[in-house]
């Protein structure tokens, strides 16, 4: 009755401690070598699969149940009485301490399995749940702590890293899985072990941990072998939670950069293959994929979450570069270290090669689990591009529409909270996975609905959310709608001064926001940096001839995204103006400017800044250029005609405008 009933808090409050006296009892006896009644052993069975289920159902179907903190505070009382984790705590002490007997095998194995279950029941539970359970269990801990340096543990990865043969069926013995899966899942899940594998003498310990999951993932049919997915689980959990990435990130960054360095491979363990297995085999497998979204296996969706949360690990490893705020973000890296890893994922260099990172991921934004939906979003915020997202339209043609909508639902979640986290996951992350993909126009028209709510967030003083505002005002195509947006035309006119008087990176961006909704007319200057000072004076001429509210020059803007700055400026500019030299026309970063203007349908017009420039010396420089006119800077003739045929061109549009207006007035 108890196995099969769902009915956890009814479960939870039989289970008092007569039951746990009981448990203790069979484990301080087993513990003495003394032989165990088979009702002892259904007893344990019963009681191990019972508090693993308990946590489980919580864990995974939390979504669904009516009275979780009732059943959260049962786990406190069920899972960490002090009497059983103590005796717990004897039981690792015994597995790691004694040597196999032949004599009592079946009996051993069947001890580890109860016991494994109800190591990892606690695992799951203080991971997620009760980060601030105090006393933490640290005796446990610390004999687990032991076990993964222990000599079985070390016997169990040289095994392994000795077994290449990627069609040979390996026997994995449940005490295997017991140091390689059921403890390093357990150090992974306390907060006190985030350093565990820092020190300089744990490089080759991590060097055979990840060559353990390469190993693994090679192997033919991995997927459908139980312990391998267990001892999968717990490897990628301890290198995620405990392997720090400023120690590891240079490493890495240099072996991605210079691939034919042998010493940079050989000092990093966390190499293409890696990530390539990881994000190919593992998370690529039709297998896994199906029973994550259909969520019919804890094992399998623990093991996938835990595949995603290693992933963005290490994208998270350098600062972002969303804007230039980051500075103030002191957990960042160097700004001048590009992360080479999210390069890697974005490429299509992975095993295989028949699909990109993105469209391997995508399918988990549907799983049933909100922890891997998550990790997943955070996951393409990072790595996905344009090219991503064309390519993922052709079969989904809301796409963008739907990822928003998805990360809004988690927003909602979050903010009603009263730790302001969904998931384990915080407010302000949630929105920086939003604001990350905001480098794409289409994915900014989706936010249009959401701009209340956006608004609400950022009077109350949410950085990211003054930025996402930021962002969505950058759009040429949204400026209309939101100028007539009431919640944030309140929110700019009346409210922003006085909220952000005292904070001046929020004064900034309420500015910037306020910059960019503005009706002016900006004009772009795409020029090469060997022509700065000729650059300048045309800038000069420009202000003074006052056509324009604003003149923009990448040393006065440019933010550290360069690509978005650039394309989002030209966007937002009625003229750009090309200034033509040698040194120009040989930079692809300059023909770029100039065909995204002609592209975009923006006015250029080609003005020559050195005096011996041969247009004719570039073939496509000619074909730009077109019927356009040309004007030389060097001739104070042509550049005062220059000025002139642009007063008459903005003459003209202001007539049309008033006209367009008249006409609509009349009707």
């Amino acid at each position: 009755e108890v196995e099969k009933s769902k009915d956890y808090l009814s479960i939870g409050n039989r289970l008092d401690r007569r039951f746990d006296s009981k448990i203790n009892d069979i484990i301080r006896k087993w513990i003495s070598k003394d032989k165990l009644l088979n009702e002892e052993k259904k007893f344990l069975d019963l009681y191990s699969k019972v508090q693993l289920c308990f946590v489980e159902y919580c864990v995974f179907d939390s979504q669904l149940i009516i009275n979780n903190k009732d059943i959260i505070e049962l786990f406190r009382t069920c899972l960490f009485r002090t009497k059983q984790i103590e005796d717990l705590k004897q039981a690792v002490i015994f597995v790691r301490d004694e040597q196999p007997s032949n004599d009592n095998t079946t009996e051993e194995d069947e001890m580890l399995i109860y016991l494994m279950r109800m190591l990892d029941a606690r695992s799951l539970a203080y991971g997620l749940c009760f980060r601030g359970l105090h006393p933490p269990p640290k005796n446990l801990n610390n004999e687990l702590n032991l076990c993964l340096t222990h000599l079985h543990a070390k016997n169990y990865l040289y095994n392994m890293n000795s077994n290449n043969n990627t069609n040979k069926n390996m026997h994995v013995s449940y005490r295997h899985r017991f140091f390689i899966g059921c403890c390093t899942f357990a150090v992974a899940s306390f907060d006190e072990n985030r350093g565990y594998l820092k020190n300089d003498d744990n490089k080759k310990h991590i060097c055979l941990l990840a060559k353990y999951i390469r190993i693994v993932l090679n192997k033919k049919n991995f997927e459908r072998n139980k312990s391998f997915l267990y001892c999968l689980r717990g490897i990628l959990a301890l290198l995620t939670n405990c392997v720090p990435t400023e120690n590891w990130i240079h490493i890495i960054n240099r072996a991605l950069v210079n691939k034919n360095d042998d010493d940079a491979q050989q000092a990093n363990p966390f190499n293409n293959d890696l990530f390539s297995l990881i994000i190919v085999r593992l998370l690529g497998s039709n297998i896994f994929r199906d029973t994550a979204i259909r969520s019919d296996s804890n094992d399998i969706t623990s093991l996938v979450d835990v595949a995603l949360v290693f992933l963005n690990k290490w994208c998270d490893a350098s600062r972002d570069l969303n804007d230039d705020d980051d500075e103030n973000n002191n957990d960042s890296l160097s700004s001048d270290e590009p992360n080479q890893i999210i390069n890697f994922l974005r490429s299509s260099t992975l095993l295989g090669g028949k699909l990109g990172t993105a469209q391997i991921i995508i399918p988990y934004i549907d799983a049933k689990y909100d922890h891997v939906r998550l990790m997943a979003v955070s996951t393409l915020s990072k790595i996905m591009n344009f090219q991503d997202f064309q390519d993922l339209q052709k079969k989904k043609a809301n796409i963008a529409e739907d990822i928003v909508k998805f990360i809004f639902e988690f927003i909602d979640r979050a903010f009603v909270q009263g730790n302001l986290k969904y998931e384990g996951i915080s407010f302000e992350r949630l929105l920086c996975y939003l604001l990350r993909l905001l480098d794409h126009d289409f994915v900014k028209k989706q936010t249009l609905p959401y701009i209340p709510k956006i608004v609400t967030y950022a009077e109350e003083r949410h950085l990211n959310a003054l930025k996402i505002l930021r962002k969505i005002s950058s759009s040429q195509d949204m400026k209309q709608d939101l100028r007539n947006n009431f919640e944030l035309n309140e929110f700019l006119t009346t409210k922003a001064s006085c909220l952000f008087a005292s904070d001046p990176m929020m004064k900034k961006i309420i500015e910037q926001i306020r910059q960019n909704l503005l009706p002016g007319r900006q004009a772009f200057i795409s020029y090469c940096h060997r022509d700065k000072r000729q650059c300048d004076e045309f800038v000069k001429t420009l202000e003074q001839a006052n056509l324009f509210t604003n003149v923009w020059v990448d040393r006065s803007y440019m933010k550290d995204d360069m690509a978005y700055t650039i394309t989002s400026a030209i966007r937002q500019s009625k003229v750009v103006f090309v200034l033509l030299s040698n040194a120009y026309c040989t930079s692809d970063f300059c023909r770029r400017e100039w065909q995204f203007a002609i592209s975009e349908k923006i006015k250029v017009c080609p003005v020559s800044v050195q005096e011996d420039f041969q247009r004719d010396a570039f073939d496509w420089v000619v074909f730009n250029i077109g019927y356009s006119p040309f004007y030389k800077i060097y001739k104070n003739d042509e550049l005062q005609r220059l000025i002139k045929n642009l007063r008459s061109d903005k003459h003209e549009q202001s007539q049309s405008i008033n006209k367009t207006t008249t006409d609509s007035a009349e009707t």
